[in-house]
């Protein structure tokens, strides 16, 4: 997982040029961590329990086409952000043993809208993006899933 390409494939990179994060979706396709890599495109790391889950937050106006992303430095940052024009976003990879010799990858996103014309516009903005985001992580799961079953990180890039 630490190794997958998080954009990887053709489908994840339209949807993300789509967006209007073309140039930002190339910078977490490779070169380090996916640590490394979401913090490139502007999350930020809130948690780790090594080996278990990482946990980023971003924030920003999702809506407009570059997303409106506020840089903050770390979890502090990420905690005392209230602008109410803006929306928090928590997204974690976690993985559980399922069993003997296998284990379970799962994400989950939160969002919290600081105001409630940023949660209106947020709404909106979900009801046409949501599914494809929903897309998105799926590949990301099952590019990781493939390269673990098959002994590599580059069995995820090719799915």
């Amino acid at each position: 997982m630490l190794e997958a390409d998080l954009a990887g494939s053709a489908v994840s990179k339209v949807l993300l040029a789509l967006r209007g994060y073309g140039l930002r979706a190339r910078r977490v396709s490779t070169g380090g961590t996916v640590a490394d890599r979401l913090q490139r495109f502007g999350f930020t790391k809130l948690a780790e329990v090594p080996g278990e889950e990482l946990v980023f937050g971003l924030a920003g106006r999702f809506w407009l086409p570059d997303g409106g992303l506020e840089r903050l430095a770390g979890p502090e940052d990420f905690r005392a952000f209230a602008n109410p024009a803006c929306v928090k976003a928590a997204w974690n990879l976690r993985v559980v043993e399922s069993g003997p010799g296998t284990s379970r990858l799962t994400t989950e996103t939160r969002v919290l809208g600081l105001g409630d014309g940023a949660r209106r516009r947020f709404r909106l903005y979900w009801t046409f993006v949501g599914p494809f985001s929903g897309l998105i992580r799926r590949m990301l799961l099952h590019g990781v899933r493939r390269s673990a079953e098959q002994g590599g990180p580059a069995a995820a890039r090719d799915h």
